[in-house]
């Protein structure tokens, strides 16, 4: 996992109106948690902390420079309701010799022959993962090799990922990752049979009662 540094500042004003004002002038209130210390309310700048979330991503370690240095992760990137953008940031202290837990990205690769036949279509059932592992280990995402699947119906689970080194899968091994379904044409189709054979069936009983009650007159 990729280490980044992140500027911050302590700072002495809360609540939502200079939370406000934080924003208009492009900084974002932040808190630092963990370790059973005193939450510490910090500052970081807007820019910066989105230019790092795209380049690294959410799981990666922080280096908080102004801040003595401490390491942490995000905890919570609380947004804005329809614009999408931070509001506030939740860190957690970690140390580099303690064990923590993360939810990271699963990643699909490979190419399925049913896909490429276009007798089956892909679907990605299982967008992350929690893990355990310490900060050193951490990995940005969790990769996927879904080749393996060719058939209508296959599936691959939790259970079936291979773990970096280092890292526990924490998620329940039952759950599917990826799964291989009918293309949606197929599905409506043979739909459409069952209907129609059950339809028919249906009827065949009335034919016979008809017959029945012809004899019976004759």
């Amino acid at each position: 996992m990729a280490t980044l540094e992140l500027n911050v500042q302590k700072r002495e004003t809360r609540g939502k109106e200079a939370a406000k004002v934080m924003r208009r002038e492009g900084l974002l209130p932040a808190v630092l948690y963990g370790h059973d210390e005193t939450p510490v309310a910090l500052t970081i700048n807007a820019r910066e902390f989105g230019d790092a979330l795209r380049h690294h991503g959410s799981t990666s370690l922080i280096v908080l420079k102004g801040l003595n240095n401490e390491t942490a992760l995000i905890k919570e990137i609380q947004r804005h309701p329809y614009k999408n953008v931070p509001q506030t940031v939740d860190f957690i202290r970690v140390s580099r010799n303690e064990e923590v837990h993360v939810k990271v990205p699963v990643v699909l690769v490979g190419d399925p022959i049913s896909v490429r036949t276009a007798e089956g279509v892909l679907v990605h059932s299982l967008i992350e993962v929690e893990i355990a592992a310490k900060p050193a280990d951490l990995p940005d995402t969790i990769t996927v090799d879904v080749s393996s699947l060719e058939l209508n119906g296959a599936a691959l689970h939790v259970s079936d990922i291979v773990a970096p080194k280092g890292v526990k899968i924490l998620t329940d091994g039952a759950e599917a990752v990826a799964v291989i379904n009918l293309p949606a044409k197929e599905e409506e189709e043979v739909v459409e049979g069952e209907a129609e054979t059950a339809v028919a069936s249906s009827e065949v009983p009335a034919e016979n009662g008809e017959a029945g009650e012809s004899a019976a007159t004759a």
